[in-house]
């Protein structure tokens, strides 16, 4: 089995080195072969001396190519352009901040033999590298899967497998109107594959770690982040149920998210009760306004 490492950086070189680092300490069973693709998507190319470095001293082979449009979709799509030019069975995507875990192959190998699924998924856990005092609100945004497996409707692209025939089969491409976004293109992505009956299997055992990181711990960042799920999720119901469906869902889940926001705020005795205020009365404010502000909208410039 040869499974391509897909991981897109921009302007994180440290963390990069850091995520590389932990495939060293990864075990791979014997007829498990990776490589990597980094794409670099800064102008300059900034990462290529220091994988040129790194990979003197590095068992696996890395393939760096540099990607000028800036936007997360436009170096993701480049994966899915590349990919079509070396030989795999599957594709991995990890972000540039994340660090596999040790049996995350071993797992990997025995969850395909059991399940036959395209498509598998886990969790990215934080790493306690901050002090007590400060939250870790990043946990407000996690999948909640109560079971060891699961099957699930989308994946992120920070901790997922997939096969690569289907990829070259349905030609699904990461959707360019979520380039400025930021976040929810590797959702919509995931998405119209299970549309098309690919199962995706979520488990607890392929999981990845991930630093916390300091300005996603207070309620500013909280409230930014759910406005623009709130709007990106009109956006996804509609490319996933058509217009008039997706209308109505958006309306209804706008309903749900404001009476939701309501009860957390009651529920004084909740861990975080006012941060899970904040998410769903701001997602909630951006499902009502996303139909009409959407094409406008832009979260961050080139």
């Amino acid at each position: 089995m040869k499974i391509l490492i897909c991981i897109c950086t921009y302007k994180r070189n440290k963390s990069l080195i850091d995520c590389l680092k932990s495939f060293k300490k990864t075990i791979i069973p014997s007829d498990i072969k990776i490589s990597f693709l980094i794409i670099d998507n800064t102008i300059s190319n900034e990462s290529v001396n220091i994988i040129k470095k790194f990979n003197k001293k590095f068992k696996f082979k890395i393939l760096q190519i540099n990607e000028k449009n800036r936007g997360i979709v436009n170096a993701r799509n480049r994966c899915l352009l590349e990919l079509r030019k070396i030989k795999c069975d599957y594709v991995a995507f990890f972000d540039d901040d994340c660090e596999i875990d040790k049996y995350w192959f071993k797992n990997i190998k025995q969850l395909i033999k059991e399940t036959k699924s395209n498509i598998i998924t886990g969790p990215q856990i934080y790493k306690k590298n901050y002090s007590k005092k400060i939250k870790n609100l990043g946990e407000l945004f996690e999948k909640k899967v109560k079971e060891n497996k699961s099957n699930v409707s989308w994946a992120a692209s920070n901790n997922v497998i997939i096969k690569k025939n289907i990829i070259l089969k349905e030609k699904i491409y990461f959707d360019k109107n979520l380039n400025k976004f930021g976040i929810g293109e590797d959702q919509l992505f995931f998405l119209k594959f299970n549309k098309l009956g690919y199962n995706i299997i979520w488990s607890k055992d392929i999981k990845v770690y991930e630093k916390v990181h300091f300005h996603r711990t207070d309620g500013k960042w909280v409230i930014d982040r759910s406005y623009r799920l709130g709007v990106l999720g009109n956006y996804i119901d509609k490319k996933i149920y058509g217009t008039i469906i997706g209308f109505v869902i958006n309306y209804l889940k706008f309903i749900y998210y404001l009476v939701y926001s309501l009860l957390s705020l009651l529920n004084f005795s909740q861990k975080n009760y006012l941060y899970k205020f904040l998410n769903f009365f701001f997602r909630s404010i951006g499902r009502f306004l996303g139909p009409f502000i959407f094409k406008r909208i832009q979260f961050y410039k080139k």
